[in-house]
């Protein structure tokens, strides 16, 4: 094999390999922060009268922040492994969904070099 050959399928295995990693991090659900989505506050209102004020007072708000709720995850769910299903047939349900999207795209793709030819 050509020295060439060999470059190319070496990018080839390693594009496939970084494809597949790629699958299982999108597969992994992972949350980053807060699960809610933002932060929560909690405003309490103090109404303020004097007997001498004419003018009622607008009530003080005061904003307490509290800190995000951040869960605790086991080693498994950080990496992502579903527990109803095997392993195999989640990386197997990921590679159809894949091989079905490039084969979709790779028509598209042969359709419109051909389509230039039909005009």
């Amino acid at each position: 094999m050509s020295r060439f050959g060999k470059r190319l399928l070496s990018m080839a295995v390693l594009m496939l390999l970084g494809v597949l990693f790629g699958m299982q991090l999108a597969g992994g659900n992972f949350q980053i922060g807060n699960p809610s989505g933002g932060t929560s506050t909690v405003v309490t209102t103090e109404p303020t009268s004097s007997v001498t004020e004419s003018v009622p007072a607008a009530p003080v708000q005061k904003e307490i922040k509290e800190p995000p709720f951040v869960p605790v995850q086991s080693p498994s769910q950080v990496l992502g492994a579903d527990q109803s299903k095997a392993p195999v047939d989640v990386l197997a349900d990921k590679t159809a969904g894949l091989l079905q999207n490039l084969s979709h795209s790779g028509i598209k793709w042969v359709v419109s070099l051909f389509s230039g030819v039909a005009e």
